[in-house]
Parts: structure tokens; sequence; C-alpha cells
């Protein structure tokens, strides 16, 4: 049985970032993944670096910390990760949408967060393409970014790699081995492995594993649909665009599971793609299929408030399990009961927190605690139920 000092289960951002710092902190690592490298959510995600939409209450110091990273992540991994530096919108719709916009920014301001709130005749100014008559305004955040997902995964592992790092991939965990309260390896469809520490990196995934563990996390999932264009570098967008609505608890809805609802969420890739979004659908199924009603409602969104790209043609399009929580905060530490358990999953804005998470998992797995303050994101102050009592 192969033995490793820590086994890190889900290869998405956050999985490759984590695997990255354990080996580079010199613990014996291997990577497992049911599929591939980023194939979950994280080959369906732009790669938008947020900062004005996180949870206000207690992941602005995180949101922070987890942007200064990027100031010298390609130099820390050694080859380039697509960075590159865009303003951010969030297009307003309803006055109700003013009103809540409006209410985040004295919390953004006093975090350090430059944001402002502007009308639409201004926005011309800010998104050419945008048809400033489709909104009342926005919420304008001037930094932020992008990277591209496949890139910064890929210098993760490649990174690690050189350092020791193991893959197994195509690898499903089918079980733990636990005894006495501790983790002491994962059975899977390709063997089983030892190791004294297991971190959950798995997205829409986790409360299926939770439940093999005796756990009972709520993390529900959407299914969230997305198309990317052909390349238009005649048509250059200067922000990433999103909407307020994403702050009115759609995923909530009562008539979410069976209905798709569709929220604008457009961005563009450096080599002129667009990729347009989002349709999602709250389900108990982990499929990635795309269907025909949620890609038309992403393409009449789209085309509504950016009417320029009636003219570019869809190459295709995609869908993907997202996770979120209903609170905001993702689960991020230690678990009580199963020692060298950590679970680092369901993140409101993956991409900016990559960095910083997986240096904050290996704080824990080496020192045994961290400097950063995730008492918040702790799993056992979120719903859970031992299944086996």
């Amino acid at each position: 049985m192969p033995t490793y000092d820590a086994l890190v289960i889900g290869a998405g951002y956050i999985g490759c970032s984590v695997a990255y710092h354990l080996t580079k902190a010199g613990l014996h690592t291997a990577l497992l993944d049911r599929g591939g490298i980023g194939a979950g959510a994280s080959r369906a995600n732009y790669g938008n670096i947020q900062v004005q939409d996180a949870e206000l209450e207690h992941s602005l110091p995180m949101i922070r910390a987890g942007y200064a990273c990027f100031e010298t992540l390609e130099e820390e991994l050694q080859q380039p990760v697509g960075l590159r530096k865009l303003g951010g919108l969030l297009l307003i719709e309803t006055e109700s949408q003013w009103q809540m916009m409006a209410a985040r920014l004295p919390r953004l301001h006093a975090a350090g967060i430059q944001a402002e709130l502007v009308e639409a005749d201004h926005l011309p100014e800010l998104e050419p393409l945008l048809d400033p008559t489709s909104v009342l305004g926005a919420c304008y955040h001037e930094h932020e970014g992008q990277v591209n997902p496949f890139a910064l995964t890929g210098a993760y592992v490649n990174q690690a790699q050189n350092l020791g790092l193991t893959l197994h991939l195509g690898s499903e965990i089918t079980s733990f081995a636990t005894r006495s309260g501790r983790i002491h390896g994962v059975r899977t469809s390709q063997g089983d492995f030892s190791a004294a520490t297991a971190i959950l990196c798995t997205g829409a995934w986790t409360p299926t594993i939770g439940k093999m563990l005796g756990r009972n996390w709520d993390i529900p999932h959407v299914h969230g649909q997305a198309l990317v264009t052909e390349a238009a570098p005649h048509l250059r967008l200067r922000n990433h665009i999103a909407s307020a609505a994403f702050f009115e608890d759609v995923h909530d809805a009562e008539d979410a599971v069976s209905a798709e609802s569709a929220a604008l969420a457009i961005s563009q890739t450096a080599e002129g793609h667009f990729l347009l979004g989002e349709a999602a659908k709250t389900t108990a199924e982990l499929g990635s299929t795309a269907t025909p009603t949620g890609q038309a409602a992403i393409a009449r969104l789209s085309a509504r408030h950016f009417p320029a790209l009636q003219q570019v043609r869809v190459l295709r399009g995609w869908a993907a399990p997202v996770a979120f929580t209903h609170d905001g905060l993702p689960f991020l530490g230690p678990v009580a009961g199963l020692d060298g358990l950590i679970v680092a999953t369901a993140f409101k804005s993956t991409v900016i927190v990559t960095p910083l998470v997986g240096r904050i998992v290996a704080d824990l797995v080496v020192n045994g605690y961290t400097n950063d303050n995730i008492i918040p994101f702790s799993p056992d102050l979120r719903q859970v139920v031992d299944t086996r009592s």
C-alpha cells in the first residue's frame, strides 16, 4: 500500500494549490481525483479574481490577503498563469439591488477595498460594449483580475511534481480507513493509500464523501452552465461583468430546484473569446450536461445587455456542479473527532483565495495551527450530524 504524509483529494483550484504547498513544505504528498486536473467546477470557471462580491462579515481579510498573493504568484510558480488586471462591474437592474449594493460599500471601504456606484449614463465610459439602457447602473471596482484556469492549476501541479508530488488521477474514493477517531488512509477505485492526513478539496462531491465519514455537511450545489464564443478581438471587454442578482439569494428560491434561472456573468479571455453565463439550477444531481433551455437563456440575456454579441458565433457550451453555502462562508479547517482530516471547499470566490488557502492548509498540517483567522469557517460550526449515531 503506497504511504504518504498527506493525501489531497480533489484536483481543482484549491486541491492543486494545497498539494503544491504541502509538497513545498517537504511532505510526501499525493493528489487524488476521480477525473483529471480541474475536471470539476474549476474547468468551468472564468478565472476571475473577484474582490467586491465577497461575503462581508468574516471573509474580507482572507479576500485581501488572497489578492495580494497574485503579485508574486507567477514568479513563485516559475511560469505564466495568464494573469492580467481587469475591472469588475456588478450590474444593477432594480432599485432593491441598488440599495443592496449601496449598503455594501461602507463595509468594503472600511476594509480598504475601493468600490463605487455608477449610474447608467456614465457606464459607457467604463464599458463601451454595454447597453446602458438595460440597467440602472453598476457597482464598480477597478482592481480585480483574471487568470487562465488551466494554466493556474497546471502550474501548481507542474511545480509540485518537480518537488516530488505524486498524482493518482482516475481514483474515486470509495471509503476511508479510520481507527480510534483518526484518519489512516483511503480506499479508491484504483487501490488503497495510507496517510496520516487527508484534505478534502472536493467541491460539490463533499457531502457524498462526508457521509462516508459519518458527517452530513450542508453544502448544496447548482448545475451551472455557460457558453464560449469564437474569438472576437475587435470587441474587447474592459471588465468582467456580473449581476447584482447574485446577491438576492437566487440559489435559495423555492422554485430553483425545478427551474433554470439565468443571471448575467460575462468575461473575456486574453485571446478574445467571450465567456457567457450563467444558467443555474439547484439540484442533487452531479451531472455536467448542458441543456438547450439553459444555453438559450444565457444567449438571450447576454445579447440584451451586450447587443454586439449577437454577431458573434457560439463555439460550445458547458455545465458543471458548483458547490455553495447558504451563508457564503466556506468550509475550511480540521474536523473534530476525525484527527488528520481537513476540509477546504465551497468558497464563494475561489480563484482569489486559491494561493492563500494552500498556504493555510500547509500551516495546519505542518505546524498544527495557522495565524489566519479561519474560526468562522470551521466545519464544526456548521450543520454536522453524525450519521452513525
